[in-house]
């Protein structure tokens, strides 16, 4: 209930680099890195790697501050920096056999900015992907956050210069499946996402403590407590209206 949509996208997203082969890219960089859309991503690069598909990524998470230490416990990246240390970072320090890919699941223009001026060139960033709108910027001048259309996936996209990073490519699970459908059959599509669903569930356990609550009154509750102190990201609702005890209409 918590993952399935989430880790999909996550899933053909890296379905989709790998078959780019990384762009040649040993290190990625990913925003809103406590996000389940984020660390599912980081998740199933490491198990790329497991594979011995890939040659070892460098895979580094961006988030706030307060959600360093949750995103760190999951084991997930090589390091966890917060969104005020990307130009001082060790890990984020630029250098000639370092290659990037940017993975934005934040969705926040001001934040873009920041990582397109850190990184200055497509001799250090090779691609940026659209991937979340985790953390909408509204007050964002040009509204960047909220621009998406088309990608074909033709080629990949091109850096105007090499003085500048490489432009967002705006990933849609949707579009992606419809051009795998023609490298694999239907079988194949169901059978990769069998084997990776059962090994998320394997593995996922303890990444997020699941709360239950049941009956009106109590999500009520639960909902008002949420709007005022909001949500970490160690921890996932699943709100019943019915009580644990109540006859639920047939449909």
């Amino acid at each position: 209930m918590l993952y399935r949509p989430l880790f999909w996208t996550s899933y053909w997203c890296e379905d989709w680099i790998f078959e780019t082969d990384y762009r040649g890219a040993n290190c990625v960089l990913i925003s809103s890195a406590s996000s389940k859309t984020a660390f599912c991503l980081a998740y199933l690069i490491g198990k790329r790697f497991a594979r011995g598909d890939i040659r070892r990524k460098t895979i580094v998470g961006l988030t706030s501050k307060q959600n360093v230490a949750f995103t760190t416990s999951l084991g997930l990246y090589d390091e966890v920096v917060d969104y005020d240390s990307i130009s001082t970072a060790p890990s984020l320090q630029l250098s000639e056999d370092k290659k990037w890919i940017y993975a934005d699941v934040a969705g926040n223009g001001a934040l873009n900015k920041r990582v397109f001026a850190h990184f200055r060139s497509n001799e250090h960033l090779v691609a940026s992907i659209a991937l979340g709108m985790t953390n909408l910027s509204p007050s964002t001048p040009d509204k960047v956050s909220k621009v998406w259309g088309l990608n074909t996936f033709a080629t990949a996209a091109k850096s105007p210069s090499s003085t500048s990073p490489a432009p967002l490519e705006q990933f849609f699970m949707v579009e992606w499946l419809n051009v795998r459908k023609h490298h694999l059959a239907p079988q194949e599509i169901h059978a990769l996402q069998e084997k990776a669903w059962k090994e998320l569930m394997k593995d996922c356990v303890g990444w997020v403590k699941l709360d239950r609550v049941s009956g009106v009154e109590a999500v009520k509750k639960a909902y008002e407590h949420l709007t005022k102190g909001g949500l970490g990201p160690d921890k996932g609702f699943i709100w019943n209206l019915w009580g644990d005890d109540d006859v639920r209409p047939k449909l």
